[in-house]
């Protein structure tokens, strides 16, 4: 086992030979002061270029599966072991585009309809003192005009207010009355702004008018970019999408009330329909969608599908995002996603637009969905990110050194007893993952007055959280107590020093004489002691990627 204190890692791989294409994918700036993810395509080492007849079955590729590198995307066509074929998508469309006239809503910070020149998002800012409506636009170049965030007063935040429709059909997205949390400016996804939410924005989002009406039986909804985890929070939440009027039509939700990690949609027929994904963390599409009577959700190359029993000729309106509206039927907690596009179809019937969709998806945000390289984290309100703004959680940030596929299980609130809860989730990740990591760090919330699990029982949890991830093939990292409760602490180091927890490393962010080492550091935390603050789940990022990169070494063609 090894034992890591605080310190700053960074794994690189050189992009070279083995068909490598020249980079026309947008990027993160080098040096950018705003958090942007992905890392540089080179990060991806040997899967930096072109796929070849090695890219097999063997590989862990499935037909159907995309392929992303330098803006160019590929489909698996056949996986034979040695044989594999690729075919290379066109890249004449943009997301928008793919379904034609059925797309009924397609907006965001990014172009989504070819052609489209005008007005992308109204704004809130304070501009010395005072608020302003200002419109950003997208330029004829492709690009956002950001002049006005530029403006505003330091220190404050711009809201997003509108989302307008690019599609042609003028279905802007108004943001809920008296909710406008929504975010542009604090996060970057493959270099764009991107619309972000996060625990400490609040609970908010966006209403889809009621004159969108979407056939029950081939909707389609996709999201373009990030969400900053995979499960919920506290009564199924985050819910990114509600189609129809109080709450009568179709709901996606992460999680469920059992906290379990996996996507749940719901409808008149069906209040939860467990579905056997979990959510990508890392730069994807996640798409939801109807054919018929089958109910399917994609992200990045991991699909997956249910029934559809609905019984609705069509749905109405609705919501995006983290919504309460103000009546009693329905409210909504905090959501965790950072967009750069949303589209919605009223119907699909050809399989083909589904893939030609995600191949633009993936281009335009330069996901790279043949990485299999995986970092799983579980844990507790310190871990998804409580009280940080736009999703800013370490493990979302421990993404701007490496490409790898990111899945964050973290709960607010959560025991130990529910993280066992988590373990399945971790399971089902496992199985298309390649090089794995698991990342574990909680047990401060047995310890609460209202929870109150013994110490012994906590040991003995997080061994078994330990022994059983390993047993999936992970590597664990488990992320020693902070000083917030020194007795967790002590019975934590004492426990993997004589054996009774077995992780592959220990990292210790809160060692004394470091940053996160005193919890009354109004710096590094916020003002209960126990939950780090922005700049502190910086640190923490990079702290423990010190200790996960280790497992993923360099490899050079």
């Amino acid at each position: 086992m090894k034992r890591v204190v605080y310190g700053m890692g960074m794994v690189a791989a050189l992009l070279g030979g083995m068909g490598a294409v020249p980079s026309r994918a947008a990027n993160c700036p080098v040096g950018g002061a705003i958090p942007c993810i992905p890392a540089a395509d080179t990060t991806a080492g040997l899967l930096a270029r072109s796929p070849g007849v090695g890219d097999d079955a063997q590989d862990g590729h499935a037909v159907g599966d995309l392929w992303q590198v330098g803006g160019r995307v590929w489909q698996a066509v056949s996986v034979q072991p040695g044989a594999a074929q690729w075919q290379m998508l066109p890249d004449t469309t943009l997301p928008g585009d793919v379904f034609g006239t059925r797309t009924r809503f397609a907006g965001g910070t990014v172009r989504l309809v070819r052609g489209y020149v005008g007005p992308a998002l109204d704004v809130e800012v304070t501009h010395q003192g005072q608020q302003q409506t200002r419109t950003l636009n997208l330029t004829a170049q492709g690009g956002l005009d950001t002049a006005p965030l530029q403006e505003r007063d330091p220190g404050t935040y711009a809201f997003v207010t509108r989302v307008y429709d690019q599609s042609g059909h003028g279905h802007a997205l108004e943001a809920t009355a008296g909710r406008h949390v929504v975010h542009i400016g604090e996060v970057r996804i493959a270099g764009a702004e991107a619309m972000s939410w996060g625990e400490a924005n609040g609970p908010g989002g966006f209403v889809i008018p009621a004159d969108m009406r979407l056939d029950t039986s081939g909707f389609f909804f996709s999201t373009l970019g990030t969400y900053a985890s995979s499960n919920a929070g506290y009564a199924a939440y985050p819910v990114p999408l509600v189609l129809g009027q109080e709450g009568l039509g179709f709901k996606v939700f992460f999680g469920s009330y059992s906290l379990d990690g996996f996507v749940h949609v719901a409808d008149n027929a069906s209040p939860d329909q467990k579905l056997d994904l979990v959510v990508n963390n890392a730069p994807a599409m996640f798409s939801v969608w109807r054919q018929g009577t089958a109910m399917r959700v994609r992200s990045g190359n991991i699909h997956a599908m249910g029934q559809n029993l609905a019984s609705a000729a069509a749905l109405a309106g609705g919501y995006l995002g983290y919504n309460a509206d103000g009546g009693p039927w329905f409210s909504q907690g905090r959501n965790t996603g950072q967009w750069t596009g949303v589209v919605l179809a009223d119907h699909i019937s050809d399989p083909e637009q589904v893939s030609h969709f995600q191949a633009a998806v993936a281009r335009q945000i330069n996901a790279m969905p043949q990485v299999r390289r995986t970092v799983v984290t579980i844990g507790d309100s310190r871990t998804e990110g409580y009280q940080v703004p736009d999703g800013r959680n370490w493990p979302w940030l421990m993404q701007a050194n490496m490409r790898y596929q990111s899945y964050n299980l973290a709960v607010s609130g959560a025991t130990t007893r529910h993280m066992l809860g988590m373990l399945p989730a971790a399971a089902r990740v496992a199985v298309h993952a390649g090089e794995r990591v698991a990342v574990v760090f909680g047990g401060f919330n047995d310890h609460i007055q209202k929870t109150a699990i013994p110490y012994e029982e906590t040991v003995e949890n997080l061994g078994q959280i330990v022994s059983q991830l390993q047993g999936m093939k992970y590597h664990v990292v488990l992320v020693e107590e902070a000083a917030s409760d020194s007795v967790l602490r002590a019975q934590l180091h004492a426990a993997v020093q004589d054996g009774r927890i077995r992780p592959d490393s220990v990292v210790d962010p809160f060692a004394p004489g470091h940053p996160l080492a005193d919890p009354s550091n109004p710096q590094y935390w916020v003002g209960d002691m126990t939950h780090p603050s922005a700049l502190g789940q910086a640190e923490l990022a990079r702290c423990i990627w010190r200790a996960v990169s280790v497992y993923f070494p360099e490899r050079r063609p």
